[in-house]
């Protein structure tokens, strides 16, 4: 009878161990979502996770040197990463294409295990108000929008927030040119979206810069209103893309 019970007890104990391994290795949407960080500074790899659109950027912050970028569309299949690419700057031969790493999240670290990669949590989606993917859609002169007839395909200027942190890239979804890139740090506070520059393809000089600038939502739109990094006005408008996969 005692060993009867001693076996029982340790069925019972593997069966549980095996419903925690499992509940530990299965994750979901929300898991992902937020920003990551991988690496020091010299070779600061950032990637930020929306509920569908994903963005890594590989940069150097002292040395102002932008990297890399890629990014897409993503989903889970199981505890794979499945990513379909949109850009990418240094293989434009993957646009198109699918990849897959196995993934696991745990106390604010992201396991990549076909990468051996262990990423730490910089935010989950908050406090920002902007978090989202947005698509740049027009200017405003005068108070008065402008809309661009054609902003979403081929073409695209797409800007990916998470909490704190900010990716904007411009690439041919046809062609698969990527053509430039920029990210950082920013918050909302007030009617006041402040960026802090961690890179920029564009003018490296610009990387260390705080830039505030005004921000509404108008008829769902966010209207992004100040200066540039490089001087001059701008008053521009960006639309949430899932509204051009509606």
């Amino acid at each position: 009878m005692k060993r009867q019970l001693f076996i029982y007890r340790c069925i019972s104990l593997s069966l549980l161990l095996i419903l925690l391994s499992f509940h530990c290795m299965a994750i979901s949407t929300k898991d992902l979502v937020g920003a990551w960080r991988l690496g020091p500074a010299n070779q600061r790899t950032v990637m930020i996770a929306t509920d569908k659109i994903i963005s890594v950027a590989t940069y150097d912050i002292p040395g102002k040197k932008f990297i890399s970028s890629y990014g897409g569309t993503w989903r889970l299949d199981g505890n794979k990463l499945v990513i379909k690419q949109e850009w990418n700057s240094a293989a434009p031969e993957q646009v198109g294409q699918e990849t897959s790493q196995e993934v696991q999240v745990s106390q604010n670290k992201l396991h990549i295990k076909g990468k051996n990669q262990t990423w730490t949590r910089l935010d989950d989606g908050k406090p920002g108000a902007l978090m989202g993917a947005w698509i740049i859609t027009g200017n405003y002169t005068n108070d008065q929008v402008s809309k661009r007839p054609s902003p979403f395909y081929p073409r695209r200027t797409m800007k990916i927030l998470s909490g704190t942190h900010f990716h904007w890239i411009a690439y041919n979804i046809e062609t698969k040119q990527f053509m430039n890139s920029g990210g950082g740090t920013y918050t909302t506070d007030n009617g006041k979206y402040t960026e802090e520059i961690e890179f920029f393809t564009k003018t490296p000089e610009s990387v260390g810069k705080k830039l505030t600038f005004e921000y509404a939502f108008v008829n769902g739109d966010w209207r992004h209103k100040g200066e540039e990094s490089t001087g001059g006005p701008m008053d521009e408008c960006w639309t949430r893309r899932e509204t051009f996969e509606k």
